[in-house]
């Protein structure tokens, strides 16, 4: 073997084993012959680690590359699975079944028992929590049961007790290590929809541990938690039993720590602003799409790609008080041309909201021409057929010109769905961007 066929090798050896730096290996005998994959998180998105095939004994070896380090998920063929900490560089596991973590044993890996352990107990602890809240609130109402005070201290203090050992085992922990780190934010998202629904006084807790929150913190890379904690956060404070207003600033305010907290990642305050964007739209959260879209856009530290450019710009755009573009209409005319106030609707026979909501124009459609109150629905429909059948009988003017998504006023307008509303007045000022019909029938009843 020459010289340069030597190196070669050894360039291959050292490449190989750099990848195959840590390894997750062990035994699971009801498993045998099947498929099993580790993945992994990499923010919002599931990443493939590794795959094999489990041999005829229920052994097995994946091996990941030495640079993950976080949270990872084992999945068997039969659709079992469980959650692993990944942070020792090779972790030994033992037992029958996945879906018997009781029999699993851990080999060489303090963190995945102390996980486990944990797991097992805060289950419990959350379970009876959520017992003592309720008699707890239970106890608050009936006169007899007001006068059962030994009882109420009672339920008060075992509440007390079981958070003061959550707290006692997270302050256990190493103060450097990842489970340290994972397991608070873990409980919050694991609390939040308990929080909401019977706990409220919690509400100022849970919003204050988002609000201090670093995002850039690169253990959020792999835990698995980004999504649900940004998710989580914003239902908690969608459902807090406020006023919209208040709900919106709420909302505001966590999205500029978000924004502010970024700065520094570029990559990932896009993702986070379209992945916010998305999750607004589709919960017609219209004013805190506005807020995220202004305030980025507004921003000169941030460098934003063009799809979120074009997302985000109809709410600088259109923002309310705007003139709205001008859109041409099958016979020579223009929107701005009939001076009424219009109700202009971007939908499409293939829309299934579209047909529900157009059951909805239908009902108001009489009392809104009493009030001069015309609509224009504008498809993006492509085909003909299709657009005749679904609108033959409608009242309203329909334009199509059958471009479907690059008709030029779906551009004009930054339509991303449908179905989408712009109420406008006589001199095309947009008054409201509706997130319903009846949104837009509350507008033009008490406004118009």
């Amino acid at each position: 073997m020459t010289n340069k066929q030597i190196i070669l090798l050894l360039l291959v050896l050292t490449t190989s084993l750099s990848f195959q730096a840590q390894s997750v290996t062990g035994t699971l005998t009801q498993h045998a012959g099947q498929q099993i994959a580790l993945t992994g998180f990499d923010y919002f998105k599931t990443i493939q680690l590794s795959k094999t095939a489990i041999d005829s004994l229920g052994n097995f070896v994946l091996n990941y590359s030495k640079d993950y380090n976080g949270m990872g998920v084992l999945n068997t063929q039969d659709n079992s699975s469980l959650i692993l900490v990944l942070t020792e560089k090779n972790i030994k596991l033992q037992g029958k079944h996945l879906k018997q973590p009781n029999r699993l044993v851990f080999k060489n890996s303090i963190n995945n028992k102390n996980f486990m352990g944990y797991t097992k107990t805060q289950g419990l602890h959350t379970n009876a929590l959520s017992a003592w809240s309720y008699l707890e609130n239970l106890y608050e109402t009936p006169p007899f049961l007001l006068k059962a005070k030994k009882v109420k201290k009672t339920i008060q203090e075992e509440q007390k007790r079981i958070q003061k050992e959550d707290a006692a085992f997270i302050n256990g922990l190493s103060k450097n290590s990842y489970m340290r780190w994972f397991i608070p934010y873990r409980k919050l998202i694991q609390d939040m929809p308990m929080i909401v629904k019977s706990q409220p006084e919690r509400i100022p807790e849970a919003i204050e541990q988002f609000r201090s929150t670093h995002f850039t913190h690169p253990n959020f890379k792999t835990s698995g938690l980004f999504k649900e904690l940004l998710e989580g956060h914003y239902l908690l404070l969608e459902n807090m039993g406020q006023p919209l207003d208040s709900v919106y600033r709420q909302m505001n305010k966590s999205t500029q720590h978000l924004i502010d907290d970024l700065q520094t990642n570029e990559k990932l305050i896009n993702e986070v602003a379209s992945h916010l964007f998305n999750l607004f739209e589709k919960r017609s959260l219209f004013k805190a799409s506005e807020y995220l879209s202004v305030s980025l856009l507004n921003n000169t530290q941030c460098s934003l790609t063009d799809d979120l450019v074009a997302k985000l710009e109809s709410y600088r755009t259109l923002k309310v008080g705007a003139i709205a573009p001008d859109i041409a209409l099958d016979n020579h005319q223009k929107v701005s041309d009939l001076k009424t106030n219009k109700l202009i609707v971007f939908g499409a026979s293939w829309c299934p909201a579209c047909k529900k909501e157009a059951l909805e124009l239908l009902k108001y459609y009489d009392a809104w021409k009493i009030k001069n109150v015309k609509i224009i629905y504008i498809s993006i429909d492509t085909d003909k057929t299709a657009f005749k059948t679904a609108y033959k009988n409608a009242p309203w003017q329909i334009y199509c010109d059958f471009k479907g998504w690059d008709t030029q006023a779906t551009k004009d307008y930054y339509i991303f769905g449908t179905p989408s509303y712009f109420l406008v007045d006589a001199d095309n000022k947009i008054l409201v961007r509706p997130n319903s019909v009846a949104h837009a029938n509350t507008w033009i009843e008490y406004k118009l």
